[in-house]
């Protein structure tokens, strides 16, 4: 039996809107708690509840444009920039975990982060139309450039 070509085609354009939803729920759950989270640790910086909010909301439009350009443009140099997004929200899924961890207490986000954005990542990672070792290297520049990206955030929230 053939397969659909219409089916074949619809599922990377999922992956691109799953993991933008993915992303937007996160981002909500973060909005919700981090900024009180936070507070409750012995840190030498304090970041105010209004600079994390916005530099979440900030983060959360920019991502999502990429996803839903990546969606619909299959540019090459579109499609890297894809990659580097889903570097940093693998990245973002190790950082809520090892928090969360390393601080015994639940890091806001962390439950969207496993159970949304970590097979979110990984499905479109498979599918973007890309070739390693483009794929691989995009991604990993976005998993370096995760913590730079958030404190430049941050910074121009402030």
């Amino acid at each position: 039996m053939a397969s659909d070509p219409a089916s074949s085609l619809a599922a990377p354009c999922r992956a691109y809107s799953y993991a933008a939803f993915a992303f937007l729920v996160h981002n909500i759950e973060e909005l919700t708690g981090l900024a009180s989270w936070i507070a409750t640790l012995e840190l030498s910086i304090a970041i105010p509840a209004v600079q994390m909010s916005r530099a979440i909301i900030g983060l959360t439009l920019a991502g999502m444009a990429v996803l839903v350009v990546g969606r619909s443009v299959p540019h090459r140099a579109v499609q890297i920039v894809v990659a580097l997004v889903v570097g940093m929200l693998l990245a973002n899924v190790v950082s809520h975990v090892t928090l969360s961890f390393v601080t015994l207490s639940y890091m806001p986000g962390t439950a969207t982060a496993l159970a949304l954005v970590l097979p979110a990542g990984l499905w479109l990672y498979r599918n973007l139309p890309l070739t390693d070792p483009a794929r691989l290297t995009a991604a990993g520049v976005g998993v370096i450039a995760m913590a730079p990206v958030t404190w430049a955030a941050l910074w121009l929230a402030g």
